[in-house]
């Protein structure tokens, strides 16, 4: 199977669309750290290799640190009267002192792949995102065809999202704003997406509100609105859009944590290989999702005004309204609308 761009670096979106147009090699090495997208090219090698998805019997996991590695050579080589195709997945985790698969495992493997039997696709997965490519190096000269996978662009992941919310009424601007809340994390994601569909599961129609519901909170403003007033030193529309909130509980809690987040994305824009950067990675470094451009300029425009002594007195100051809010005796409006004014004056 051929990769595109630099060689063995893919993207999930190209490996399996590759899965789905060519033969399917019987053994690969994968760096993969996400289980649901694993868990769909295991589904999409089903269909196509053994010729349907349940298949319990025919899929057989293994790990690095636990299986002796002889019981998963005898698994890929046993050879039965009656041919029975099957997936076996060897997990290489990442275990103190070794450095990517014991030397020993290494020559057994090294060994089946010589003459690999060619009713069973073996999967060699590295999950671990710190890893070093010398380690496997043996693998990569042997021929075994080798898959890095780097981040897909925005127009894959949203393709990705969509796909899993089949049969769902669901546009892009929505997947968008569900994002805002969320790490790029492909697990990550498809826990909320199959937390939304149940919710939605007699409606079958996914929008913002549902989503404050499911992930966010239910809400009145948009908090993209809530930063540009504190960036941009508007304290009236800061303590304006605070007032509209303060009947809702804990609002002040999740607007601490929202402020945070976002000095926590200034202090990396303020870092010169971050600022070098384009377009999808820094968003996705700063996690600007939801209008993403104007906050984008908001922010680049707030870090050409700030510098390091202001942003330690911007957490100084959240941290301490963090701490007066574990206290019994504090009143939340009176810390938090003292910690907008000072936010607001840096």
């Amino acid at each position: 199977m051929k990769i595109s761009g630099t060689k063995n670096r893919t993207t999930y979106r190209e490996f399996y669309e590759g899965l789905k147009r060519n033969d399917i090699p019987n053994n690969m090495l994968l760096f993969l750290k996400d289980k649901i997208l694993l868990e769909d090219i295991i589904k999409l090698i089903s269909e196509r290799f053994i010729g349907n998805t349940d298949t319990k019997d025919n899929i057989k996991h293994y790990f690095s640190d636990g299986k002796n590695i002889e019981e998963v050579i005898n698994e890929c080589s046993n050879i039965s009267f009656f041919t029975e195709r099957k997936i076996i997945v060897y997990k290489i985790v990442k275990k103190p002192g070794v450095r990517g698969i014991p030397k020993e495992d290494k020559t057994a493997l090294l060994n089946y792949l010589k003459n690999s039997n060619p009713d069973i696709v073996l999967l060699m997965v590295v999950t671990d995102k710190e890893y070093n490519l010398n380690n496997f190096k043996e693998f990569i000269d042997s021929g075994v065809p080798t898959f890095i996978f780097d981040e897909d662009s925005e127009k894959d992941m949203i393709s990705w999202i969509k796909e899993k919310f089949d049969g769902y009424q669901i546009d892009e601007q929505t997947i968008l704003y569900l994002l805002q809340f969320l790490n790029v994390s492909y697990d990550e994601i498809i826990t909320e997406v199959e937390k939304i569909k149940t919710y939605c599961a007699f409606s079958k129609e996914v929008t913002k509100d549902v989503i404050n519901l499911c992930v966010g909170i239910s809400r009145d403003f948009s908090e993209n609105d809530f930063i540009e007033a504190v960036f941009s030193r508007d304290k009236n529309k800061a303590l304006k859009i605070y007032e509209n909130l303060t009947l809702k509980e804990d609002v002040e809690i999740y607007l601490l944590v929202l402020l945070n987040s976002a000095y926590i994305a200034m202090s990396k824009l303020l870092d010169p290989e971050i600022k070098k950067l384009k377009n999808w990675d820094l968003r996705r470094e700063l996690k600007l999702w939801n209008n993403a451009d104007k906050m984008l300029s908001i922010y680049k425009n707030y870090s050409s005004e700030i510098n390091e002594l202001k942003l330690m007195s911007a957490f100084d100051y959240i941290y301490k309204a963090e701490k007066a809010f574990k206290s019994t005796n504090t009143d939340k409006k009176t810390v938090f609308t003292s910690l907008i004014n000072k936010l607001s004056g840096l």
